[in-house]
């Protein structure tokens, strides 16, 4: 058991779940445009000391610089601000539902811009996952009433910004390490949000951390510490080590964890909806990736040229 625990793949997985349940527990407090450049300069500032324990020179040279740039604005700064804007009212467990949308995106992008193609089961993927996700959006799952919430809009194109950061984020892995990768990300993806932050603007118009519960605390550093620093190096790793379409499906794993915590911690209970939009959407996803594992790395290799 404990050797399965020190898999790469295992922890990220351990350490993402956490992100929408503490996420919901900070936007309590702060509001997303201040928690975005919080979150991911607090990251930087944890794997930087890591780095320099470890003595390990930084790696990234002008090269690098734009790709590594436009990395961290994606899957970052641009992924992290949409998420906390969602996360503002939906719930932990339906975001992280409706984040497994990237795979079906990564797919869509793969179609259109380099011409890949896939098998009857892939298309037949795409399909149940976007029905599955279309019940979690106008169902009951969302906001705890019937309807349309727009806030699901701000996950979908996060979810869309994910996917493209997966591969533009690839060819880094040929010469910088997992850390410094998430180190640079965070750093740039931290300043890129910072004028954006009003810490005086809160979640309920005081913004006084100096007043904020141990809750708020406890959920902030678990935040910057496991669900960020430690999340995006572990899944790091695994990505350096697989291609694309491998590393993505670990987030498959992911909403079940988030939706468990979300009930426990937060008392989302998960709606009918959710629950059943959920299932749809993972089925879809899983057929999808089971039908392009010959495809993506192709899409990889393109998108190295």
């Amino acid at each position: 058991m404990w050797r399965w625990l020190r898999r790469p793949d295992v922890l990220m997985v351990l350490a993402s779940a956490p992100t929408y349940v503490t996420t919901r527990e900070a936007l309590k407090v702060l509001d997303p445009q201040t928690l975005t450049p919080l979150r991911f300069l607090g990251s930087a500032a944890v794997l930087g000391i890591f780095l320099l324990l470890r003595r390990q020179r930084l790696q990234l040279r002008w090269r690098d610089a734009p790709r590594m740039g436009l990395a961290a604005l994606l899957g970052y700064a641009g992924y992290g601000l949409l998420l906390n804007m969602g996360q503002e009212t939906v719930p932990a467990g339906t975001t992280s539902l409706l984040l497994n949308l990237s795979p079906v995106f990564a797919f869509v992008l793969g179609y259109v811009v380099l011409r890949e193609r896939t098998t009857g089961m892939g298309y037949l993927g795409m399909g149940v996952a976007v029905v599955g996700v279309a019940v979690i959006t106008l169902g009951d799952g969302i906001g705890g009433v019937g309807g349309f919430n727009a806030s699901a809009l701000y996950i979908v194109a996060a979810a869309l910004l994910l996917a493209v950061f997966l591969i533009v984020q690839q060819p880094l892995f040929k010469r910088l390490g997992a850390a410094e990768v998430a180190f640079w990300g965070s750093l740039v993806g931290g300043l890129a949000t910072l004028p954006t932050a009003n810490p005086l603007a809160g979640a309920a118009g005081a913004g006084d951390l100096a007043g904020a519960g141990p809750a708020f605390w406890a959920a902030l550093v678990v935040l910057i510490v496991v669900s960020t620093a430690l999340a995006y190096g572990f899944w790091n790793v695994s990505l350096a080590g697989t291609s694309v379409a491998a590393g993505g499906s670990l987030l498959y794993v992911v909403p079940v964890f988030s939706l468990l915590l979300g009930w426990l911690l937060l008392a989302e209970v998960p709606s009918a909806a959710a629950m059943v939009g959920g299932a749809i959407a993972l089925t879809g996803v899983v057929l999808l990736n089971r039908a392009a594992k010959t495809y993506i790395p192709t899409v990889e290799l393109e998108a190295a040229r």
